[in-house]
């Protein structure tokens, strides 16, 4: 019992730490730019409680079929089971989710590529590829299981690991990737570029710079080497001895270090063979000016091949640059946004796409969520802007057909499709009208006609609009021509690679075009043709009276009276076909490619591990092929796993180094699969060959269609057995039809659709029915039970309420609780404060409305103290001083970084005597009752991100001016409102700079200072730290004769008692070095005190004083006035001498994590008048300054 009681001490203790901060609040802002999440829907499934907003209806439905689908592997894997339901939020796109209130009194940190979670909550949204939402509903669920598996989901569990089990961080987010997506072609080749560039020696040095990415390489290697179940064994055991090294020799049974350097030299060994002849990129290299390493996107070559437009985006703020490819000058003709590292960055944002004519550049940039399109005229340097038509939500592609129109890839009501858009008058065309993804759209020219190149997961080349039922659009991306000359009712299907991504087409003439592919394990670019071939015959009956019948050529009636019959015609169907052949085999991923339609001037990207190490390369482009190539290790154990899944066999077949064959891709023996199996799809034969003949030949018509093995998705609502797999079907003969039941089959409107597994499990069948509003309700967020001392409300104390001095704030009990609604749009704290002493307690309650832009804080907050105090008897009168507030608050946002803010205080300050015997009542002063109206406006920076505890990076600042205005309202016996002269104000500001000196420690500076004025004043008492635990007065130091109206404090001046300086104005300034000692020695610490102990130095300098300026007269602080006593004095002498007014203070300090309270000691020397004062030691609590 005593252990279950610690432990929940030590719980509360540490969940306390939040509150300790500085006395100045700052923090960040969310942005609604609409009014979308007003109303939200919710669909609770098995395991899932999906909630989506407006147009996510179709987005919401993928994410939850695609949930339950995944739903039971990535249990297996991880082997451990949560009772409770998760929660996913689906926002439809990256901007919407940067706009959500959750998280939001955290720093909401965001890394483009990682899903973000909170409790049993999961964050995702829609980027155009069902692909990566499927990726982030992974990560999310996997993130949730792996915080309940490593750190427990009781309290004693929690506790104890929290403060005993410190993982590496590649050890969990590799894990979290791992189970998010299988090892791909980019991680493939982003691993092989830093493994070969020799810049790190270990796996540790690597995993420090790229955690996810040699995290989840790691995963991959154990479960290659050691198979999977060996995954969940690792975690378990690693949790149970709280250690890395336990769990690696005990499940592995080789030390830690051993099974890293195993890992490295699995990997050199394996890239080694993968680069056996290739060929390395050896083109003209196009130098871009970029010092600062900026994320390089939009590589766009002009017609002429002169000028290259792209973008560099600066976590947020983004340029765009013309740069001349002869002699290497650049213009930026357009910037926007703002640096932000605390969210993922937005690169999908600005597309840029060149005019025919080659003097018009388009950019598709983003403000405030409305797409707009800003058309460039080079020569005139003049820009065109307006909005993009109101039925996209996001654009990711965008290309020019010809000077009228252009071609894009964009999302409306949560499907991506491909549209034409005619920028003269806002008019769309439509081309696509389904769930799949199609993506990377761009036109050619081909035979003589213009059409739509994309890239597409769908699994037919029919058009017919369609919405999401049994099938998930999450297989791989082929190429679809569709012919804008004819626009016919199909697609004509260009590749078909179950286990490979086609994906950024060009065209190169009016015959040939291009696009890239990782069939060979790396991306490479590979070129094509469109071909005419006989898909089938058709035979045509003319009955004698007239009637025409079509059917297939192997089509045979039951019954025909062959009398009736007039003329049979048997005519070919000619289709398209594609014939494509490999055309590079470069060493690494060629990432992007364009091509300069007048010059022919070729345009490549190889990427590296950074903006220094990336290629930019100017070549022509040829249409012969090379010669066959290999493919990478990755690429063969894929497919040999593939084919084994298909046929059964659960082992992997071994890791070999053999050619493909003498054919460029041949495809495999039966349709292969990848480790994260895609949901069942309609069986069917394979219509696309890789390898082609050089001429067309007809088809043999002994291969006939089964049609009756063809499962066709429905638009309507199907029975449960539907959604199960069918099991094969055996061949059939052709088919005989009677003639009453003989239909006509158009030719053009045959689909085809791609070769699928047939045994895969079903998908979660959706019923609309289970759609129901999202209802407004609260849960608990925290309740907190902890020792503070920090001022509330701003920390005003009413002068007349402290006669016997101003009276710091004891250490309390503080008792917090908070309450949210699921999306943190509406905040609802409570809390009382306890003092020690018993005296004094203090009651609070607050109100945050965040749902819109403007968001609206109503606060409650009381207080109560008595004090004793000499009376006209023997007996001591007792005094009771008694606070009352309200606030009403509004804060506009102006982005995520900077607001401003509002504040209206209704405050009420009474002192009376209590009647503690006759004399009291009779003598005792009357009660004297203070009511005041006040206006507090604000303007706050703060773009700070947090490094460690109490160790950050950036800026943040507060100018503020506030406004108190005294009245007296009184309703006995009669209604009176007096509005007294005069007024209270204050101006001030507290600015704030950390800067990084290596990876660990920091430099922190402070500025702040403050003046009151008008009739009433506020007293800043200058000295000490701030919280300080046991603090001391200085009552050597005069204060100004004038009563001030309240009394604070202006912290920190280590060193020094408080009222070392007094006054009605102040400035202040702190500097200070942070170095958490000991993470020089390890990251892997697994004390908390240890892990967050800081070593500082600080150097702080102040002053406060009454009247002009420190040095005026006026300050009381240089003149002295004998005798201070009131009344009749016949001699007085006025005693003037000389106080520096500015102090100065240096020392050093330490900052531990005791008990979940960050404990800062300080060892101080003052300087005062240029003497040094004796040295004091100081505690005090909370984080910062």
């Amino acid at each position: 019992m005593r252990k279950h009681i610690y432990l929940l001490l030590v719980l509360c203790c540490s969940l306390g730490l939040g509150a300790q901060t500085s006395q100045v609040t700052f923090g960040k802002n969310r942005v609604q730019h609409h009014r979308d999440f007003d109303e939200w829907l919710k669909y609770e499934s098995d395991n899932f409680i999906t909630y989506w907003y407006g147009e996510g209806r179709n987005i919401g439905q993928s994410v939850v079929q695609i949930a339950e689908y995944d739903f039971a592997y990535i249990q297996s894997v991880l082997e451990h089971r949560i009772n409770e339901k998760l929660q996913i939020i689906v926002y439809t796109d990256l901007t919407d989710l940067k706009q959500s209130n959750i998280g939001n009194d955290e720093a909401f940190t965001s890394v483009a590529g990682q899903t973000k979670i909170a409790g049993h909550k999961i964050f995702v949204y829609f980027n155009g590829d069902h692909n990566d939402l499927r990726r982030q509903i992974r990560e999310g669920i996997a993130s949730v299981y792996l915080e309940a598996m490593l750190f427990g989901s009781n309290l004693q569990e929690i506790v104890q690991n929290a403060v005993l089990l410190n993982l590496p961080e590649w050890f969990k987010q590799g894990l979290i990737d791992y189970i998010g997506q299988p090892w791909n072609t980019e991680q493939d080749d982003e691993l092989r570029c830093l493994i070969n560039s020799g810049e790190y020696a270990d796996f540790e040095e690597m995993a420090g710079v790229y955690p996810d990415l040699v995290g989840h390489a790691f995963w991959y290697y154990i479960a290659e080497i050691y198979g999977n179940p060996t995954v969940s064994n690792l975690l378990y055991l690693t949790r149970i001895n709280r250690s890395v090294e336990s769990g690696f020799l005990y499940v592995l049974g080789t030390p830690y270090q051993i099974t890293l350097r195993d890992w490295l030299i699995y990997f050199q060994k394996r890239y080694a063979i993968d680069q056996i002849d290739r060929i390395t990129p050896a083109g003209q290299v196009l130098a871009v000016k970029n010092k600062r390493q900026h994320t390089l996107t939009q590589l766009k070559i002009s017609p002429d091949g002169q000028q290259v437009a792209y973008v560099l985006n600066d976590i947020g703020r983004y340029r765009i640059y013309l740069q001349n490819v002869q002699t290497g000058e650049r213009e930026m003709i357009f910037k926007s946004g703002f640096r932000n590292a605390i969210q993922a960055t937005d690169y999908n944002y600005p597309i840029l796409a060149w005019n025919p004519s080659g003097q018009e550049l388009a950019i598709l940039y983003e403000t405030r969520d409305i797409p707009r399109l800003l058309r460039y005229n080079l020569l005139e340097k003049k820009e065109l802007v307006e909005p993009l038509s109101e039925e996209y939500h996001r654009v990711y592609s965008m290309e020019y057909i010809n000077p009228a129109s252009l071609v894009l890839s964009a999302t409306v009501r949560g499907f991506s499709d491909i549209f034409i858009y005619y920028p003269a008058t806002r008019q769309s065309q439509r081309i696509t009208t389904d769930f799949w993804d199609d993506l990377d759209a761009t036109p050619v020219k081909v035979r003589g006609r213009t059409g739509i190149l994309f890239a597409s997961n769908r699994p037919t080349t029919g058009l017919t609009p369609r919405g999401l039922d049994t099938l998930l659009p999450i297989t791989n991306f082929d190429l679809f021509y569709y012919d804008l000359t004819n626009q016919p009712g199909e697609l004509v299907q260009v590749t078909q690679t179950p286990l490979a991504n086609e994906r950024q087409p060009i065209g190169i003439d009016t015959t040939h075009f291009a696009y890239l592919s990782d069939r060979s394990g790396i991306y490479n670019r590979e070129v094509g043709y469109l071909e005419d071939y006989i898909d089938h015959y058709e035979q045509q009956i003319l009955l004698t009276d007239g009637t025409e019948i079509v059917l297939h050529a192997d089509s045979t009636f039951t019954a025909l009276d062959t009398t009736l019959i007039d003329t049979i015609l048997v005519y070919p169907i000619i289709r398209e076909r594609a014939v494509v052949v490999p055309a590079s085999n470069y060493s690494q991923n060629l990432a992007y490619q364009q091509l300069a339609g007048r010059t022919g001037r070729l345009l490549e990207y190889f990427p590296g591990l950074n903006a220094s190490t990336s290629t930019i390369q100017l070549s022509s482009i040829a249409v012969d092929p090379v010669p066959p190539v290999h493919a990478t290790i990755y690429q063969q154990v894929r497919r040999d796993r593939g084919a084994a899944a298909t046929s059964g066999d659960a082992r992997p077949a071994p890791e070999t180094t053999q050619l493909i064959s003498e054919e460029p891709f041949p495809a495999p023996a039966q349709p292969a699969v990848d480790t994260l199996p895609p949901p069942m799809v309609a069986p069917a034969p394979e219509v696309f060959e890789p390898a082609l003949p050089e001429k067309p030949a007809v088809v043999d018509s002994t291969e006939v269609i089964d049609i009756d093995n063809y499962l066709f998705q429905s638009e309507f609502a199907e029975e449960e057995q539907f959604a199960k797999p069918r099991p094969p079907q055996p061949a059939q003969p052709a088919v005989t039809t009677p003639l009453e039941e003989l239909v006509t089959v158009s030719p053009r409107a045959t689909s085809r659709t791609r070769v699928r597994d047939q045994t895969q499990k079903p998908v979660y069948r959706f019923r609309p029915g289970r759609i129901t509003p999202y209802r407004t309700t609260f849960r608990t967020d925290f309740v907190t039970f902890n020792m503070d001392n920090n001022l509330l409300f701003q920390g005003l104390d009413s002068y007349a309420a402290n006669p016997n001095g101003f009276n710091t704030q004891p250490l309390s009990l503080l008792l917090k609780t908070n309450f949210k609604d699921l999306f943190e749009d509406y905040v609802i704290e409570g809390g009382v404060r306890l003092p020690t002493s018993f005296n004094g307690t203090e009651y609070f309650l607050t109100l945050e409305n965040r749902k819109h832009r403007l968001d609206r804080f109503y606060a409650v907050y009381r207080r109560n103290q008595r004090f004793s105090e000499e009376g006209g008897s023997f007996v001591p009168w007792r005094r009771e001083n008694n606070v009352v507030l309200g606030q009403y608050g509004l804060r506009y946002p102006l982005d995520i970084f900077q607001s401003i803010r509002a504040t209206s205080t209704l405050r009420r300050d009474r002192v009376q005597y209590l009647a503690t015997d006759q004399t009291a009542l009779e003598d005792a002063p009357a009660p004297d009752k203070t009511q005041r109206i006040g206006l507090r406006l604000e303007y706050v920076f703060d773009n700070t991100r947090d490094l460690a505890l109490n160790i950050m990076q950036g800026t943040r600042m507060k100018v503020y001016t506030e406004f108190y205005k005294t009245f007296s309202l009184t309703m006995d016996p009669s209604f009176s409102l007096d509005i007294e002269r005069g007024f209270l104000g204050v101006a001030g500001f507290d600015a704030r700079h950390y800067l990084r000196i290596d990876k660990r420690s920091i430099l922190a500076f402070r500025a702040a200072g403050a003046v009151s004025f008008g009739a009433d004043r506020i007293l800043y008492y200058l000295g000490g730290p701030d919280n300080w635990l046991f603090p001391s007065f200085n009552n050597t130091i005069p204060t100004p004769p004038e009563t001030p109206g309240f009394v604070t404090l202006a912290n920190s001046l280590r060193g020094f008692d408080l009222n070392i300086r007094n006054g009605n104005a102040y400035v202040l300034a702190n500097a200070e070095i942070r170095i958490p000692v000991f993470r020089y020695f390890s990251d892997r610490i697994q004390s908390p005190f240890f892990r967050n102990f800081q070593a500082i130095a600080f150097f702080d300098a102040g002053t406060a004083w009454s009247g002009s300026d420190p040095y005026s007269d006026e300050n009381p602080l240089n003149t002295s006035t004998f005798p201070e006593t009131e009344g009749f004095n016949p001699v007085t002498a006025r005693v003037v001498y000389f106080r520096d007014p500015l102090v100065f203070s240096y020392g050093i300090g330490a900052r531990a994590l005791l008990f979940g309270y960050l404990i800062r000691l300080d060892y101080g020397w003052g300087l005062e008048t240029r003497k040094v004062q004796d040295p004091k030691l100081q505690v005090s609590l909370g984080l910062d300054f």
